[in-house]
């Protein structure tokens, strides 16, 4: 994901890590995953600075501050296998979205905080 800082965040699957290339600096900073054998797939940042990564392996979702370092994970319910997110920015607080590859299901989560 592109934001409006030239700033490329993704995830790094295999390395278990959330990344950040800034094109104007040409810098990368990682952050490693709280939960080992993570494997986020996928990155969104969301209105507020912070980052929602789905997990492949551990049934977890990730909610990343890369201002602070802190992070806050979300145990799902069942097990799962997240490819993709989607973040409602129109909510307060925001909303996360995610589909569930192992059971055909929609996973919504909205924190209290």
């Amino acid at each position: 994901m592109l934001d409006d800082k030239r700033r490329l965040w993704f995830a790094e699957f295999a390395a278990n890590k959330l990344g950040m290339f800034d094109l104007d600096r040409e810098s990368i900073k990682e952050w490693d995953v709280p939960t080992p054998h993570t494997y986020p797939y996928v990155v969104y940042l969301d209105r507020n600075g912070e980052l929602w990564s789905g997990s492949m392996s551990s049934d977890r979702v990730l909610r990343f501050d890369p201002q602070t370092g802190k992070s806050v994970e979300y145990l799902l319910p069942r097990q799962t296998n997240i490819r993709r997110v989607f973040i409602d920015d129109t909510t307060t607080p925001v909303t996360f979205w995610a589909g569930n590859n192992h059971h055909a299901t929609i996973l919504k989560i909205e924190p209290l905080e």
